[in-house]
């Protein structure tokens, strides 16, 4: 993604980064396990402890995240729908 877009992308970083955090773990048959505010608390501690500006941390998350594949979304995708489907 382009620097240009990110300043103008609402969502950027923290939004992206939230739900980069919201992926990692397994789903239940309610869906996806953390919330947003989950996935922004566990972030903001991250940067505490480790003496990271939020943001800085926060751009670095959300960059992985905006550089997934189709794949890698399609995947995400099918696991969080096999777990609703308690598979």
């Amino acid at each position: 993604m382009r620097k240009a877009y990110k300043m103008r992308d609402t969502h950027y970083p923290f939004t992206y980064a939230d739900d980069f955090i919201r992926a990692i773990p397994e789903p239940s048959s309610k869906g996806v396990v953390l919330s947003r505010s989950d996935a922004s608390q566990i972030l903001l501690a991250i940067s505490t402890i480790l003496e990271i500006p939020h943001e800085v941390l926060a751009s670095k998350i959300a960059d992985v995240e905006l550089a997934k594949s189709p794949e890698d979304t399609e995947r995400q995708v099918e696991r969080i729908l096999a777990a609703l489907k308690g598979k």
